[in-house]
């Protein structure tokens, strides 16, 4: 198994997530034991079985149907940086097709947002609130004093709606109270919901060279982004602001698709920046 160790292009200490560990099977000889006796074709075709449904289980858990991982043993620069590309226009809510590649978020319905008859069973149900589609009158209003929860909902690639980011308060610390207040697994307990969007997408950065699970090359580019934030009892809006990616380091766990793009993230710091007072006031 390759390491996954630090390379010329990691980001800042405070940004860093927890290794993922990939399993590969040993090669059936060298210092390995020889193989035992050979197995029955039912034996052969029950463990062929289990470990189909193994992988699709963990395909399907994970979210990452239709991409790949690579890790990073060393992730680096193999070109020079191309010159910068001139900045992108602010989002306006013009009605314009977003840049092919882009998450934008759903249009709201013309109607506008509709009170749920139920509460929020789970933190995914919050994307309803960030698509304009719902809100949940049972959820706790953001009144009284601070600090008032909040959940991240990152937008994918994947066309399986956002995910709860869980890991970018880590510099507030890592206490349960802490983990409460910005990354609660409670939607009851929830009074606002972050949306984040990937919008558009600029110019190569540069490009990111792996070596695991094989070697390969990816490319990553510039990207805006749209961060709002909704009280979700009423769906009340208080936070639209336009983020541009400023994490422009190969990450060590990249998700790509066939074109081989990756695309610079809003990094954790700027994140926390942007939500802090409507968490903290």
């Amino acid at each position: 198994m390759s390491d996954t160790g630090a390379g010329s292009d990691q980001g800042a200490a405070g940004d860093a997530e927890p290794p993922a560990v990939v399993a590969w099977s040993a090669p059936p000889y060298g210092p390995y034991p020889p193989p035992g006796p050979p197995s029955t074709g039912r034996n052969r075709g029950l463990v062929i079985a289990v470990a189909a449904l193994s992988v699709l289980l963990l395909v399907a858990c994970s979210g990452l149907i239709g991409g790949a991982f690579l890790l990073g043993s060393s992730p680096r620069e193999v070109a020079e940086p191309e010159p910068a590309a001139p900045p992108v226009a602010p989002w306006r809510s013009s009605g314009a097709t977003p840049t092919p590649g882009a998450t934008a978020s759903v249009e709201p319905s013309t109607r506008g947002p509709q009170p749920s008859d139920f509460p929020a069973a789970q933190i995914s149900d919050l994307n309803d609130v960030c698509d304009g589609v719902l809100y949940f009158p049972q959820s706790p209003k953001r009144a009284g004093a601070a600090p008032h929860p909040v959940a991240l909902l990152v937008g994918t690639d994947t066309g399986t709606g956002r995910r709860h980011d869980q890991v970018y308060y880590y510099d507030e610390g890592l206490s349960k109270r802490v983990e409460r207040t910005w990354a609660s697994e409670d939607p009851k307990a929830v009074q606002m919901v972050a949306c984040l969007d990937r919008t558009s997408t600029g110019t190569t950065i540069r490009k990111c060279r792996y070596d695991d699970p094989k070697p390969d090359t990816l490319t990553l580019l510039k990207a805006t982004y749209r961060l709002r934030a909704y009280e979700v009892a009423t769906g009340r809006r208080l936070l639209d602001k336009t983020m541009g990616g400023d994490d422009q380091q190969c990450p060590y766990v990249v998700l790509f698709g066939p074109d081989k793009k990756i695309y610079a993230e809003v990094s954790h710091r700027s994140l926390l920046s942007a939500l802090r007072n409507l968490v903290k006031r």
